[in-house]
């Protein structure tokens, strides 16, 4: 423990609030709060601990605490502060199973939209909606099947196959009613609300219709579909007369992890469930609950009336008047009975889940150490990673990627604007990025890197030499190089000896290294290619009279290119901005 921490660990208040621990680079890499925070700090350095707090433990270097009037202030300020942050050891594993909606929006001519966004779109939304085991679009994919409205982005001049195949009325080729698709809507409507008798029954005579006239393959299609409702129907297991939303938890410990399991009724039916692995951090699992539930309806739009989960009160209480839901322990009859079938449903995805994400970190980790061998450096706790990307030298940029520990950290990734616009080839522009990252981080003081990658070969290693040896840094950093073969896939290690090392294809650390490779190639032309499309998107949608910074902000993120946008209908355009403006673009577009 350094000086400045121990200090600040002898003065912190035994008050409520947040802590926030940081690394020897300054960065937030845990957040927690405290009924007291003097008591609450000290336990990490006191005592046993497991492997994952110990490892927390080596890394801090540096402590920020806030202190709030009581812990239902800690509780909103440290989702709040996680949330920003997004620190390494608060969250072990993540599912991205979150609530799912369908909408029909409210085009001359609807589409069916799968979102997750309650605000994406104009229309009418149904749900939220579980996903099936198989194919998580399983019920988005039937609805298609079941409801022919348009599939297109923007309505196209001809026919398409899905107007063959009957999926579609083709307003591209007909002239579509109001009332045709008021119908739609309708049958739309009954499905979501369980009236799916009609449809199921006509599905029926469909497919005897087919199979009397031996057209078994198309008689097949309509049983799929008899088939799909059904499992619909299967996934709603258990209904109740009350049409209350609620959500019952469930959760199942091994050892220092848990596992979250939550169950979302909406009118009384299932229809969704989320769940989570996250480590308890030294922390008991009413806090660890508690924690995770708080920033779980914080990020969700759809919130439930009440939630049954088993924590103490104090917990319970805190809750409840933090997200407004009315927090209760099951303790008997259907909703005790629901609390066993999530414990269980945690317990299995738990063993699925768990035990996949923990090799892959196993895998992770061997291969780290095999280049640290490989390398001969006892310490790679930081490399840097770089490449450059440009098209014709315009819009000329390189990037930096960061691994600490041999993991990628996202929050040390650095992008840069070439600024020596004579620079003709990537080995000046090479030398110009590697020199302006280590200049800044000598400037301010910053720990260098133990390794330098670049993405290329001897000419790339000289370029990052030249710019090492300027900041007299070419005996303190090391350098390699990640060479392709013909056929542009990674083949060897090069050193600035020009010596090579090959590597096997099917081993460890070659996935390892390619999937380095892969990171900062994409990260390069994501951020080339978002910059090009920026500049000149921008550039064109700023000159149309009435379109504020805001529209244009929407149409960027919605539509991504000039191509996609002129593509767009005047109607669909006016999703986002008002009908003359719709019209004052399609026009600038087409001239």
């Amino acid at each position: 423990m350094n000086t400045v921490l121990e200090y600040k660990l002898k003065n912190i208040p035994k008050q409520p609030g947040c802590y926030l621990w940081k690394d020897k680079y300054g960065k937030i890499i845990y957040v927690g709060k405290a009924k007291n925070l003097f008591n609450r700090t000290h336990q990490y350095f006191n005592g046993a601990k497991d492997n994952k707090t110990t490892h927390l433990v080596e890394n801090i270097h540096d402590l920020e605490f806030i202190v709030v009037k009581n812990e239902n202030e800690s509780l909103i300020l440290e989702n709040n502060l996680i949330k920003k942050y997004q620190p390494k050891y608060n969250i072990l594993l993540k599912d991205g199973s979150s609530y799912p909606y369908i909408v029909v929006t409210n085009e001359p001519h609807p589409r069916i939209v799968y979102t997750r966004d309650l605000k994406k779109w104009k229309g009418k939304y149904y749900g939220p909606f579980a996903s099936s085991n198989s194919n998580k679009y399983g019920i988005y994919n039937l609805i298609l099947k079941l409801f022919p409205l348009r599939k297109c982005n923007y309505v196209k001049k001809s026919k398409c196959i899905y107007y063959d195949i009957n999926q579609c009325l083709g307003p591209c080729i007909n002239k579509v009613s109001t009332e045709e698709y008021k119908k739609i809507k309708s049958d739309i409507n009954d499905f979501f609300n369980g009236n799916v008798s009609k449809i199921v029954d006509q599905l029926k005579k469909e497919e005897k219709e087919l199979s009397d006239n031996l057209m078994f393959e198309e008689a097949q299609k309509k049983l799929d579909l008899i088939n799909g409702i059904k499992e619909i129907q299967k996934q709603q297991n258990i209904v109740f007369k009350s049409k209350d939303d609620f959500d019952v938890v469930g959760f199942y410990q091994q050892d220092k992890y848990i596992c979250i399991m939550i169950f979302s009724y909406v009118n009384g039916k299932l229809l969704a469930k989320n769940q989570q692995i996250a480590e308890l951090n030294n922390s008991n699992i009413d806090e660890v609950l508690s924690n995770y539930l708080m920033q779980y309806y914080f990020n969700n739009q759809a919130k439930p009336k009440y939630c049954y989960v088993n924590i103490k009160s104090s917990e319970l209480k805190s809750l409840t008047k933090t997200t407004a839901i009315q927090f209760s322990i099951p303790t008997r009859g259907k909703y005790k009975a629901i609390s066993l079938e999530a414990v269980k449903n945690a317990k299995e995805f738990f063993k699925s889940n768990y035990l996949i994400y923990q090799n892959k970190i196993n895998r992770t980790q061997k291969s780290f150490e095999k280049l640290k061998q490989l390398l001969s450096l006892d310490n790679l706790s930081l490399i840097h990673v770089y490449d450059i990307a440009n098209l014709f030298a315009d819009d000329q940029v390189g990037v930096m990627i960061a691994l600490e520990d041999g993991n990628f950290n996202k929050n040390l990734y650095r992008k840069f604007i070439i600024k020596n616009l004579e620079a003709s080839s990537d080995y000046e522009r090479m030398k110009e990025v590697v020199y302006r990252q280590y200049k800044r981080m000598l400037d301010e003081g910053q720990t260098l890197p133990n390794l330098i990658i670049v993405d290329g070969g001897i000419i790339q290693i000289n370029a990052a030499i030249e710019s090492l040896s300027k900041l007299h840094l070419d005996k303190v950093i090391n350098v390699i190089g990640l060479s392709k073969d013909k056929h542009h896939k990674t083949s060897s290690i090069v050193f600035p000896n020009k010596q090579t090392i090959k590597l096997d294809k099917s081993s460890d650390i070659y996935m390892y290294l390619l999937n380095i490779q892969e990171e900062v190639h994409n990260f390069a032309i994501n951020f080339f290619r978002n910059k090009n499309i920026n500049s000149k998107f921008k550039s064109k949608l700023s000159e149309i009279e009435g379109l504020g910074e805001k529209s244009i902000k929407k149409l960027m993120e919605h539509y991504e290119n000039f191509a996609n946008l002129k593509k767009a209908s005047v109607n669909e355009l006016s999703q986002f901005v008002p009908n003359k403006i719709a019209k004052r673009i399609k026009e600038a577009l087409n001239e």
